[in-house]
């Protein structure tokens, strides 16, 4: 598989120096990767994802995107609103739009007529199970069904990558498992990339890639699936 996004020995310091949230890393994420970032809190994971897709630009090294070094405010803002789909643990809606309002704004700065976005909202809101919810707002909607909208939010302009920071966080158990496997189905049906941070070590193992890191620092990357841990074979 290509490469989709690469970090080439990346290192981001904070306080003059002080603090090393990410030390001399370098990773890359391949198209069609789902990859789980895993770590202890201050590991530095959150701050990987942030350079990943330009939020935070390393204070050493260098991000490429698709093959291009990525350079300056400007074209990470192109990348992100172009190729980049974000989803938060706190979901990040505006309370005072509707449903259907809050996917559509993601379009109106990137040239798509109020026809096609009124279309691809109404394909995004069947897609996700959303299509009677179109014109509630999200405080009447439960938190698995606003993270939903937060996900139709980021697919709204077709990116290339989605990048999760703690999707589950907020949600119980039923709600994170359906969230997953959402992700997991657009990801197997070759439509994007996904990368998550998350703590929650049963939505790791359902990633195809694990990366974790301690004091910023790759420890691990290990691809394919946890092998299951043999039970004892009694007499």
């Amino acid at each position: 598989m290509s490469r989709l996004v690469e970090l080439r020995n990346c290192r981001r310091v904070y306080d003059n120096g002080r603090i090393i949230a990410l030390d001399d890393v370098s990773f890359s994420v391949a198209r069609g990767d789902f990859i789980g970032i895993t770590g202890p809190s201050g590991s530095g994971k959150s701050t990987l994802l942030d350079v990943l897709c330009g939020l935070e630009e390393p204070s050493v090294g260098e991000v490429l995107f698709d093959g291009e070094v990525v350079r300056g405010r400007a074209d990470w803002a192109r990348l992100r609103a172009e190729r980049i789909g974000f989803v938060f643990q706190s979901f990040y809606l505006i309370p005072s739009l509707t449903v259907a309002e809050n996917i559509e704004i993601a379009m109106l700065w990137q040239g798509v007529s109020a026809r096609d976005r009124r279309d691809r909202v109404a394909q995004l809101l069947e897609r996700l199970g959303l299509s009677a919810r179109g014109r509630q707002h999200p405080l009447q909607l439960s938190g698995g069904e606003r993270q939903r909208v937060a996900i139709a939010r980021a697919l709204a302009n077709r990116p290339t990558l989605i990048v999760a920071d703690e999707p589950t966080g907020s949600l119980d158990s039923r709600s994170s498992a359906d969230i997953i496997n959402l992700l997991e189905e657009l990801q197997h049906g070759g439509e994007i990339t996904v990368v998550i941070v998350t703590h929650d070590k049963e939505i790791a193992a359902r990633c195809d890639r694990r990366v974790e890191l301690v004091d910023g620092r790759i420890v691990s990357d290990l691809r394919g699936p946890i092998p299951a841990v043999p039970t004892e074979v009694c007499a």
